[in-house]
Order: C-alpha cells, then structure tokens, then sequence
C-alpha cells in the first residue's frame, strides 16, 4: 500500500514539473529577442503633480539588418495615449516611443503599452507607473468635507446626548 501511494505522489510531482508552461517569456527577454531593444523597459513618473505633463519617452534602437516597421502601440486604457513613428526605420539611430498619462487622475497607477512589430509574433511591454497627488486646492476640499463630516458627527452625539438627557 505504501508503494502505490509513493508511486501516485511521484508521478503527480512529475506531471506538475512537466506541464509547466515554457512558452512564457519575460517583456526584458522578448525585447532581447527583438528586432529592436528599448534601452529601458519601466518608466517611473515618481510622485507627480495634478494636472502636470506626465510624459514618458522609451528609447530603442534596431538591431535587425532589415528595415524594421512598428505597426501599432496599444495603450492599456483609454487615460494613456502612445505617438511613434509611423515611417518604416532602416538605420540604427535611436528612435523614441512616447507615452502620456491623463494625470488628472487622482492615485497611484501603473499602466502598460504593447508595441508591435512588424515580423514579430509577441509585442514588446512597456510599462508606465507613478503617483498622481492632489493639488492644494483638492486637498483643503478633502480637509474642509472631513472636517465638516467631524463637525456634524459632534452635533449629532451632542444632540444624542441631550435626548438621553431629556428623556431620563
């Protein structure tokens, strides 16, 4: 009996080990593999402020020998917007991909850009991340509600408290 239950947990760690998926590649190693290599791959705006321009620009080169087409760049969500090149590249200078955040957008964020390639089955993953904080004007609102939220919360125990009062 031992035997059989040594043998069923051997063979179900080994279905685990063998039925690991390595097709996945990691963005960094995608873009190694690439016709073209970002000098950076995670852009971190920080801490920035409300309304300010928050705009990200990923350097790349190509390292193909082959003229290299960048078809499209897909942003995440609609609060990003992607501007390329549109225009075949056939040197090796370096090119740019920029990327701007909404930051009217209050919070912490981290969004991502699919950049494809012409000839290449997988895009390429950039990612941008950062935190929007509010501007002054926002935070003496949130600390004027918060304080009147106080405020009523003291009236209402005061008037609880004249109730029991009364009533006793």
């Amino acid at each position: 009996m031992k035997t059989k239950l040594l043998l069923f947990a051997l063979i179900l760690c080994s279905s685990f080990v063998f039925g690991q998926n390595k097709d996945f590649e990691s963005p960094a190693k995608t873009s190694k593999q690439s016709i073209i290599l970002f000098k950076s791959l995670v852009y971190d705006f920080g801490k920035i402020k409300h309304e300010s321009e928050a705009k990200a620009v990923f350097v790349f080169k190509k390292v193909s020998k082959k003229p290299v087409k960048i078809t499209n760049v897909q942003t995440s969500c609609g609060c990003a917007a992607a501007d390329w090149s549109r225009e075949e590249i056939t040197n090796k200078k370096k090119q740019k991909i920029s990327i701007v955040y909404d930051s009217r957008i209050i919070g912490k964020f981290t969004k991502y850009a699919y950049v494809y390639v012409e000839g290449q089955d997988e895009p390429i993953q950039l990612q941008i991340k950062g935190e929007v904080l509010p501007s002054d004007t926002q935070e003496q609102a949130i600390d004027n509600k918060t304080n009147v939220s106080k405020k009523e919360n003291k009236t209402k125990s005061m008037n609880q408290k004249k109730k029991k009062i009364n009533n006793n």
